[in-house]
């Protein structure tokens, strides 16, 4: 009977120890939680970070056709485009290790994006405040297209001009002061993108503007 006692404020101290560990856990994860959020909020005052542009300034199509196949049609093509990417930051350079472009064609009502080409451009470091051309050349090779898209890709055909969507897909990383970022995938998605196909439509040609997302 005596040890009853002893053994009831062991289990008090017991208690009030797990308690006193878990205050201490909940205390450090809040203290981290706010250092966290306060090294972010020091960040954006002194980078003030600015979104990144991305334009399609030239686009030429040539060798455009689309031919009729046993159950399905084929488009051939080469496409021509400039891709302007715009870092406007002062104090952020941006690392792409690659980049792929991919030429869609979205008509025909069915919803759905043909994919035309893909053409991949060599990596390369933007620095700040800086904007980079780069030059891709996209071919079509026998690129099999829905029926009902065919016959829009020959009307289009026939008024002499195209529209069609560009995307660009990058994987990057973000330098500040020497410091690199984890990994990034940078998405553009320009469109419509409207072809000319005569010679002389490279000269009338509008700069399309692209919508741009970072994950």
């Amino acid at each position: 009977m005596p040890a009853a006692p002893t053994r009831g404020v062991a289990a008090h101290d017991g208690h009030a120890r797990r308690v006193g560990v878990l205050r201490c856990l909940v205390a450090s994860l809040v203290v981290t939680v706010l250092l966290a959020g306060l090294a972010v909020l020091i960040f954006w005052l002194v980078v003030r970070p600015k979104p990144i542009d991305y334009e399609v300034t030239r686009a030429v199509v040539r060798h455009f056709n689309v031919t009729p196949a046993p159950g399905a049609a084929t488009a051939n093509a080469t496409f021509y485009l400039t891709f302007a990417a715009r870092n406007p930051n002062r104090r952020v350079s941006i690392l792409y290790e690659w980049v792929e472009f991919r030429v869609l064609y979205s008509g025909g009502g069915s919803g759905s994006e043909q994919q035309l080409a893909v053409e991949d451009a060599p990596a390369f470091q933007q620095p700040r405040r800086n904007e980079t051309r780069l030059d891709v050349r996209a071919v079509a090779r026998s690129a099999p297209v829905a029926e009902q898209a065919a016959r829009e890709l020959r009307h289009d055909l026939d008024a002499g001009e195209v529209a069609v969507d560009v995307r660009m897909r990058a994987r990057a990383q973000f330098k500040v002061a020497g410091v690199r970022t984890r990994h990034y995938y940078m998405e553009a998605f320009c469109s419509p993108v409207v072809v000319g196909l005569s010679p002389s439509a490279a000269r009338s040609f509008k700069s399309v503007p692209c919508d741009v997302a970072i994950s």
